[in-house]
């Protein structure tokens, strides 16, 4: 099996089951000149995307186990977009470096033992992925991301940037409720975001681009409406961003960006109930 061959499998098979498949070795890579890789993946109807809300339970009702499980649902459903959609860039980038191509299964990997984490603590619960409304809020930014540049522009300097944030806040939430286990999974998330933020750092800024240019580089990756309020969370955790290579310029910009959805309930419980010290 080729890398392109492994995404796409990934993408075309519906079974949750096949899309967390991993080879025993880093497969051979093998390229595909002109390939068009479609725009969703194949999904089974027990995880097919859907239109309806799905509700994220409120960080102060944590203290309910059937809440803090909703909420690994809801960070599953983005685990497996994530395999889906770096499998989707291993096939729509035929012509990136084979360092980057083989970075993007590295991520791969990582997403799906997130994925088996969360998916563990749900079924062990008595919960399987499907059991709520699943979202697409990846792959509708599938026209925003033709390039490499803004692939990790979006997806992993934004959507996986943010997560940054929401690893952190839910450790801490989880932990605040006595649910240590499921926070020592939001720590392994952690860990392995921080270095997924690094790897989409050193392909945006590979043209040569200083710290203090960073800020503005990515956000000439950027579409509107697509803003960088989509790169922190809720609370903002300037010190992660520079763990994970960022320049501090960076980080100070992205704190200091606000729009209409900054001040948002769920911060200032935080903030005041769990006293949790934030920029």
């Amino acid at each position: 099996m080729t890398l392109n061959e492994y995404a796409q499998f990934l993408l075309s098979s519906p079974n949750l089951k096949d899309k967390l498949y991993s080879p025993e070795k880093m497969p051979e890579d093998i390229i595909w000149p002109d390939f068009v890789p479609k725009d969703r993946p194949e999904r089974s109807s027990k995880i097919s995307f859907s239109d309806k809300k799905s509700k994220m339970p409120r960080v102060e009702h944590l203290n309910s186990e059937e809440n803090r499980i909703l909420s690994l649902h809801h960070f599953a459903n983005h685990e497996l977009m994530a395999v889906e959609i770096f499998a989707w860039a291993i096939l729509k980038f035929q012509n990136a470096p084979s360092s980057v191509r083989k970075s993007l299964y590295k991520t791969i990997l990582e997403e799906q033992k997130h994925l088996k984490l969360y998916l563990d603590s749900i079924r062990e619960w008595g919960m399987d992925l499907g059991d709520r409304p699943l979202n697409y809020i990846f792959w509708k930014q599938i026209p925003n991301m033709q390039t490499l540049q803004k692939f990790f522009a979006i997806m992993a300097l934004s959507f996986e940037g943010a997560n940054l944030d929401f690893s952190m806040i839910y450790q801490k939430a989880f932990e605040k409720f006595g649910d240590q286990k499921r926070a020592d999974i939001m720590q392994i998330v952690q860990d392995d975001e921080i270095r997924h933020v690094k790897r989409g750092a050193k392909v945006v800024f590979s043209d040569g681009v200083l710290q203090g240019q960073q800020w503005e580089k990515y956000l000439e990756y950027l579409t509107h409406p697509f803003t960088p309020r989509r790169a922190k969370g809720f609370l903002y955790f300037p010190e992660l961003r520079t763990k994970a290579g960022l320049s501090i310029e960076f980080a100070e910009a992205l704190g200091a960006y606000t729009d209409e959805y900054d001040g948002t309930t769920n911060a200032r419980i935080v903030k005041n109930v769990f006293g949790m010290g934030t920029t």
